[in-house]
């Protein structure tokens, strides 16, 4: 639907409105650019400078009715918050380290993954109204999710460590630990089905682990090659896993990174979805109620630029559900 190319700054996170008509793009040298799709119009522009001091955008988030526009930064002291329609800031929050953003699916709400904890925010009143510090033991915590029916949230530890929270009480339902060499995993993607009975994480080796969480226990390892060719491990495709609604699929990356597959979780068979023309894809977007997908590629086998921007458009013989 829509590309872009010739891009000079090293792009590093991308976010894609539920609806598909607004891609956001973050750089390593702070600035945050939102484009409509799929005319690729530059709707605006700003530089993401808390306290004045330049920093990387590692990660951009859309909350479910496109509203607002939310950034993270894996060594900052903040998090922003910012209008989607025209980039004007909304909020700026003292969460340091923040790795993992979900937003409520129903509730004007916001949890944040920094550093070892857990932050709950109030997203009208931009303000943290509860945290819970030490949630994985002192373990810094890589991943976060809700679930789509709102009642549990799902948090990893950068050892693999799986735990499922009760929402709103944020009382502890179960904890898991994922098999397979965990501890040099770093998760860089959670997922959870609608009511939370399975969860996903998928790490810089590129396997993706499913956990049926009722039995608490691992379901599927999926293998996968996470380097490119003549490229070194990387784990640019953060936030890269989604489930269909009723649970049985998983979009997820392929090999390489070079694209888009889709798991099947009962039988553990694996489908290609997508593969672009470029060396390897270094960050995702999923926005599966429109059906699209955006990319961000570099302009070679060693992660140089110049930079492109790929969103596509996903049709289904049969669309999962």
């Amino acid at each position: 639907m829509l590309e872009i190319t010739g891009l000079q700054p090293v792009v590093n996170a991308v976010a894609l409105s539920p609806n598909g008509s607004l891609v956001v793009v973050g750089d390593f040298d702070d600035d945050l650019i939102a484009r409509e799709v799929p005319s690729g119009a530059e709707r605006w522009k700003v530089r993401v400078q808390p306290g004045r001091e330049r920093r990387r955008i590692d990660g951009v988030f859309f909350s479910p009715d496109a509203s607002l526009v939310v950034t993270t930064g894996h060594e900052a002291q903040t998090l922003e918050v910012w209008d989607a329609a025209t980039g004007r800031s909304v909020a700026v929050l003292d969460i340091a380290r923040s790795r993992g953003v979900a937003f409520h699916p129903s509730e004007r709400v916001l949890a944040v993954a920094g550093a070892a904890t857990i932050h709950v925010v109030d997203v009208d009143r931009g303000q943290v109204v509860r945290t819970l510090p030490n949630a994985h033991a002192g373990d810094a915590i890589f991943a976060i999710a809700f679930s789509a029916d709102g009642q549990t949230l799902a948090t990893i530890s950068g050892e693999g460590s799986l735990k499922l929270w009760n929402w709103p009480a944020l009382v502890l339902r179960s904890s898991t630990t994922l098999s397979g060499g965990l501890e040099a995993m770093s998760p860089v993607s959670l997922a959870l089905t609608r009511h939370g009975t399975r969860a996903a994480s998928n790490g810089i080796y590129g396997r993706v682990h499913v956990v049926d969480t009722a039995k608490g226990r691992e379901e599927r390892v999926f293998a996968n090659v996470a380097q490119a060719p003549n490229h070194g491990m990387h784990a640019e495709l953060r936030y890269s896993l989604a489930f269909t609604d009723e649970g049985n699929w998983l979009f997820a990356p392929d090999s390489h990174d070079r694209g888009l597959r889709i798991l099947h979780v009962p039988s553990g068979k694996t489908y290609p979805v997508l593969q672009g023309e470029g060396p390897f894809y270094k960050a995702v977007a999923l926005a599966l109620p429109a059906s699209m997908v955006a990319f961000l590629r570099p302009g070679d086998d060693q992660g140089r630029g110049p930079y492109g921007l790929d969103v596509w458009r996903l049709n289904y013989q049969a669309a999962p559900r």
